[in-house]
């Protein structure tokens, strides 16, 4: 039988590049498609926009934001979805105070953003003690936020932030179901991913 289909959604503020390593790993066994969700502003639209153009049958994963957009996914068209995989990722909505924080981040303005950007320590919560040190992925961190822009990065926060709770579909998943975190996550901490695998019966947990 030939393999199913995989496809990989992007975290907030981040393109297809985001998930090259991955595609070329996995297009050795798959047929693989990273979606762009830059030009999307709600999760709603977001996991509309995969379910129309997705074959019938696939594999999913998703990372961060691309975790609440696999949820709502599988809140659509779960019997589509054959397997999961959940990265840094939390099945919770934001927290008031967490919401207070995108919009005041949004709030500062277009160059504000850039000038953010150009400092390596603005890509640290993203990273763990080791890759703080790495020049090269922080590189390519920089060029995909200046490439996909402030447009994206406001676009993706409301997202982000008006997000549904989706601790309640949990329960209901019956495929396999793998989920990942970071040991060193400060935004999205590993007890979120360990609340995901508790939700999902026979799930698999890895913390790397």
């Amino acid at each position: 039988a030939s393999a199913l289909p995989i496809i990989l959604i992007p975290g907030a503020s981040s393109d297809e590049a985001a998930w090259e390593y991955e595609r070329s790993a996995l297009s050795k066994h798959a047929p693989v498609t990273v979606v762009n969700l830059t030009a999307f502003d709600t999760i709603g639209a977001m996991s509309d926009h995969i379910l129309e153009t997705a074959p019938p049958e696939f594999m999913l994963a998703g990372t961060s934001m691309g975790g609440y957009v696999a949820f709502d996914v599988l809140k659509k068209a779960k019997g589509r979805v054959k397997k999961a995989a959940l990265c840094n990722t939390t099945a919770r909505a934001d927290t008031e105070e967490r919401r207070a924080q995108r919009e005041s981040e949004v709030a500062l303005g277009e160059a504000a953003f850039a000038k953010a950007r150009q400092d390596d320590s603005a890509y640290f919560p993203f990273l763990s003690e080791a890759s703080k040190k790495n020049k090269a992925l922080i590189a390519k961190l920089r060029e995909i936020s200046l490439r996909v822009g402030y447009g994206c990065f406001k676009r993706h926060q409301h997202a982000c932030a008006t997000r549904e709770d989706s601790l309640a579909l949990l329960p209901t998943l019956d495929m396999p179901v793998l989920v990942i975190g970071g040991a060193e996550d400060s935004l999205i901490p590993p007890a979120l991913q360990e609340e995901i695998h508790a939700g999902i019966k026979g799930s698999r947990i890895e913390i790397i």
